[in-house]
C-alpha cells in the first residue's frame, strides 16, 4: 500500500519535529506519529481481525502490485462490516465486490457492474441494503447502482460526479453527499430524488432513529453534533457540543470531527481529532452517542497512519459498536478493530 497519510486528518502528525522545550507536555512517538504521552499513555491501540494477501484471486484483495496503472490507492476503496463478523469490500483493483467472513475465508466475490476487460470502473464507496442488495458510487460516471444480492444491475441513478459518500436509511432509501453541489441528496429505491439538503457541506449520510440526517460542524474550538429537521427549506437543531477542553497552553486545535458511523441500537459515533502546530496529536477521540447527544462510551485511538487520503472512510463501526479499519504490512490488507469501554 502506498505509504501515505489520511489527507488533512492526520499529515500535520507526521510534519514538523515537536518542541518539547517550550512545552508544558512531553511528546512521544507512536506509530510514527506525535503523540502527547498522556493521550499515547492512555489511548487504546488498535487488534488485527483477520489478514488477507494482496493479489489477483478472488481469495485476495487488490493492491500496489497489482494495480500497475497507479489507478486507486492500492488498496480497497471501501468497506462495510456486517452482524455476523464478515464484511464487505469493494476491491477495485481487481474490479470486484466481495464478501469475507471474520476469520478472512472469501464468502462471495461479484464483478461489477458494468467492468470488463477494457473497462474500469473505479467504485469507490458502497452501502448495504436491508432490503437486499447494495448501492455502489461509480466515480467514473457519477452513477449510483443499486444491484441486486447477486451484482445485477437493477436501477442507475445518474447525474452525480464528484460525489463522495453513501448511505442509507431504515426504508432503503440512498442518501449521497456531493460536496460540488454542497449537498445531501435523497433517493428513494427506484432512483426518484425525495430530498436535497442544498448548502449543507456538513451533513452526512449517516441518520438518525428517525432517519433524519446527521451531522457536524466544527472550529478549532468546538464541535456540534446537529440534526436536519426537514430538508427545503433546510431546518437544523443542535443536539450537543463538545467543547475542546484542553490547556490553551496546548495551542491544539479541532483538525476534524465527523461521524464515522452508526450501530445496530441507532448509536451513533463521533471523530474529534485535535493537534497542534506542531503536529503533536492532543486528541483523537470516538465517542459512542445516544440519539440526544448524551456520551454513552469514548476513548482515545492509537491510529495507524499509512492509510490512503482518497478513501471514503478509513473508520466506521459494526453492528454490536465495535470501531472497524485496517492497516498493511506491505503484503496483505489486515481489518482491524478498536473496542470502546
Amino acid at each position: 500500500m502506498r505509504n501515505i497519510l489520511i489527507g488533512s486528518l492526520l499529515a500535520a502528525a507526521l510534519s514538523l519535529p515537536a518542541t518539547v522545550s517550550a512545552q508544558a507536555f512531553s511528546v512521544v512517538m507512536v506509530n510514527g506519529m506525535q503523540y502527547e504521552s498522556a493521550l499515547a499513555s492512555s489511548a487504546v491501540a488498535h487488534k488485527d481481525i483477520c489478514s488477507i494477501p494482496f493479489g489477483t484471486a478472488d481469495n485476495c484483495v487488490g493492491g500496489d502490485m497489482q494495480d500497475v496503472e497507479h489507478r486507486t490507492e492500492g488498496a480497497p476503496t471501501a468497506f462495510r462490516p456486517m452482524a455476523d463478523g464478515s464484511f464487505w469490500v469493494l476491491d477495485t483493483v481487481n474490479q470486484k465486490l466481495k464478501q469475507f467472513d471474520r476469520n478472512g475465508k472469501l464468502l462471495q466475490a461479484m464483478p461489477y457492474p458494468g467492468s470488463g476487460a477494457k473497462t474500469f470502473v473505479h467504485m469507490t464507496d458502497l452501502a448495504v441494503n436491508p432490503k437486499n442488495g447494495f448501492y455502489l458510487y461509480n466515480a467514473t460516471d457519477g452513477v449510483v447502482e443499486r444491484v441486486d444480492a447477486k451484482g445485477a444491475s437493477i436501477v442507475q441513478i445518474e447525474g452525480l460526479p464528484d460525489s463522495r459518500e453513501v448511505g442509507i436509511d431504515s426504508k432503503g432509501n440512498l442518501l449521497v453527499t456531493n460536496p460540488v453541489m454542497q449537498s445531501l441528496l435523497r433517493f428513494n429505491p427506484e432512483g426518484e430524488l425525495i430530498e436535497k439538503y442544498d448548502g449543507q457541506t456538513h451533513l452526512s449520510p449517516i441518520v438518525g432513529a428517525d432517519d433524519k440526517p446527521l451531522g457536524v460542524k466544527f472550529d478549532d474550538r468546538n464541535a456540534e453534533l446537529v440534526r436536519a429537521e426537514t430538508a427545503s427549506p433546510v431546518a437544523e437543531v443542535t443536539i450537543a457540543k463538545f467543547p475542546l477542553n484542553l490547556p490553551k497552553e496546548r495551542k491544539a486545535g479541532y483538525v476534524s470531527a465527523k461521524l464515522i458511523g452508526a450501530d445496530a441500537k441507532n448509536q451513533v459515533y463521533l471523530e474529534l481529532v485535535a493537534c497542534d502546530e506542531n503536529g503533536v496529536v492532543h486528541r483523537h477521540r470516538v465517542l459512542r452517542l445516544a440519539g440526544d447527544g448524551k456520551v454513552l462510551a469514548q476513548a482515545d485511538l492509537l491510529m495507524i497512519p499509512f492509510l490512503a487520503p482518497d478513501m471514503v472512510r478509513h473508520l466506521t463501526v459494526t453492528p454490536d459498536g465495535t470501531l472497524f479499519g485496517f492497516r498493511s504490512d506491505g503484503k496483505s490488507w489486515i481489518p482491524i478493530s478498536y473496542d470502546l469501554p
